[in-house]
């Protein structure tokens, strides 16, 4: 099995993508407007970026 340089990168997109639109969901619910189709993509947008980031820093830290 070889070795996956991007473990992190690679597991905090899909994490950030769920946990994201989960967050998305309640703040939906939470504000109750006509906007609900919007949170759910927002919140998977950010929850995607902060995946990427968090797991960016964890392969280069992990690489020296």
């Amino acid at each position: 099995m070889k070795e996956d340089k991007n473990k992190y990168l690679a597991m905090g997109i899909p994490l950030g993508l769920c946990f994201g639109a989960c967050i998305g969901i309640i703040i939906g619910i939470v504000m109750n407007g006509g906007n609900f189709i919007f949170c759910i993509p927002l919140g998977a947008g950010l929850g995607m970026l902060i995946g990427i980031v968090v797991g960016s820093v964890l392969d280069s830290n992990n690489k020296k």
